[in-house]
C-alpha cells in the first residue's frame, strides 16, 4: 500500500509538507493545492488523503471530491479540477521504462527492474531523477526494495 515514506516522517515529523504519496494522488486526481491548504487540514483529514486509493478514474474523482470537501470545511475555498495525468504526459505511468530514467539510473548507480516497481515506486524514481539530488536518491532507493544503489 502507498504510504508516507520513512524519511519523510523523519525530516518532517509534524507533517508540515505534502507527502510524496499525496502529491502523486493529487496528480492522478487532477488536483492542485497550496502548502497552506495542506497545513490547515486536520491530522485525520491528512491521513485520509494518504489512505484513499486512486487506482482508476472513478477513484480519482472520489479523491478530488473528498479533497474539495475537506478544503471547503477548512474555509480554504473551492479548488479547480485539472486534467489528471496519464501515460502520454508523465513518465511514471509508462509501462516501458523511459530513456531518461534508464540514463538517470546508469549515471547514479541505481539498479532495478522498472516492471517490478509499483506505480508509486515509479513515481518516486521519476521524482528523484527530476530533482537530481544525491541525498534524495539514496533515501528513495532505501525505501524501495526492488532498487539498489551500487557505488561506483
Amino acid at each position: 500500500m502507498d504510504q508516507v515514506l520513512t524519511f519523510e516522517r523523519v525530516v518532517d515529523p509534524q507533517d508540515h509538507f505534502i507527502p510524496l504519496v499525496v502529491r502523486m494522488k493529487l496528480d492522478l486526481a487532477g488536483a492542485r493545492i497550496h502548502l497552506a491548504d495542506w497545513q490547515v487540514l486536520a491530522d485525520d483529514d491528512r491521513q485520509l488523503l494518504v489512505e484513499l486509493q486512486v487506482g482508476d478514474s472513478a477513484q480519482g474523482r472520489h479523491y478530488f471530491n473528498a479533497l474539495r470537501e475537506l478544503l471547503i470545511s477548512a474555509n480554504r475555498g473551492v479548488i479547480e479540477q485539472f486534467e489528471p495525468v496519464n501515460a502520454a504526459v508523465t513518465d511514471w505511468l509508462k509501462e516501458v521504462e523511459p530513456e531518461s530514467i534508464v540514463t538517470f539510473k546508469a549515471r547514479t548507480g541505481i539498479h532495478g527492474d522498472w516492471l517490478a516497481l509499483t506505480r508509486f515506486q515509479r513515481y518516486l524514481l521519476c521524482h528523484a531523477a527530476r530533482k537530481n539530488d544525491l541525498t534524495l536518491n539514496r533515501r528513495i532507493v532505501a525505501e524501495i526494495p526492488a532498487l539498489e544503489l551500487l557505488e561506483p
